[in-house]
């Protein structure tokens, strides 16, 4: 709980501080919340998420570098795309995001003989396995405050990185991104039942922002322990 709590008071200072950083993750998130109201496309929402990846990378790193290595916080946004570890950085991303979508495919194949036949009860299968899938990535996550540093560490690493404190890590962890899930849920929904829609998207919006410098944050500080004792992620 001081962990959760001690991410929040580091979001809510974070945000005073790099205004030059997250205003374009801002005004990215209105275009393409704007385009996707129009469109209704899922290739386009697809899209669109791939490229939030990358738009709010100088957030993660400017976070990640801060409390895990005690650098300055940086109110520059292209600073971090000049980078050298950026570029590592960007492939642990997408070799994350590949393999928690090969994870998950494996699983439902596993599994699927087991689901009921009836749709409307594999909604609960799928809720599980999704709780479940979270756990895999509180697992994993460690490779990106690692490429942050420009260390590149594999699944095993981050995997072995978190052992013996994986059910602290995941419950920490669930207890930022539930909250978020049900807040952005709640507000989509009365959204749609409302004839002006697009006042809605702001505080959409700033609450996925806050929640990607709050859960970066709630990272960078589980991973400051294993950082800070070389021993340990080198195992």
């Amino acid at each position: 709980m001081k962990l959760i709590v001690k991410s929040i008071l580091y979001g809510l200072y974070f945000t005073k501080i790099f205004v030059k950083g997250y205003l374009p993750v801002v005004i990215y998130l209105v275009l393409s919340q704007f385009l996707i109201m129009k469109t209704q496309n899922i290739l386009l929402v697809v899209l669109f998420f791939l490229g939030y990846l990358i738009v709010s990378i100088p957030i993660a790193l400017n976070i990640f570098r801060n409390i895990i290595s005690k650098e300055d916080l940086l109110n520059d946004y292209l600073y971090f795309f000049r980078q050298e570890y950026t570029g590592l950085f960007i492939k642990k991303i997408f070799y994350l995001l590949i393999s928690i979508i090969i994870i998950y495919t494996a699983h439902i194949i596993v599994l699927s003989p087991l689901f009921p036949t009836d749709i409307s009860q594999i909604t609960i299968y799928l809720y599980i396995l999704f709780m479940y899938m979270l756990y895999i990535y509180t697992r994993i996550m460690f490779i990106l405050p690692a490429a942050a540093h420009n260390i590149s560490k594999g699944l095993k690493d981050s995997y072995l990185i978190s052992k013996g404190n994986s059910i602290k890590i995941y419950f920490s962890y669930i207890a930022i991104i539930l909250p978020y899930l049900f807040i952005n849920v709640a507000i989509t929904s009365y959204a749609e039942n409302s004839s002006n829609f697009g006042f809605f998207v702001i505080p959409v919006i700033i609450i996925q922002v806050f929640f990607t410098i709050v859960s970066s944050a709630l990272i960078g500080y589980m991973y400051s322990d294993f950082y800070n004792k070389p021993k340990d992620i080198t195992e």
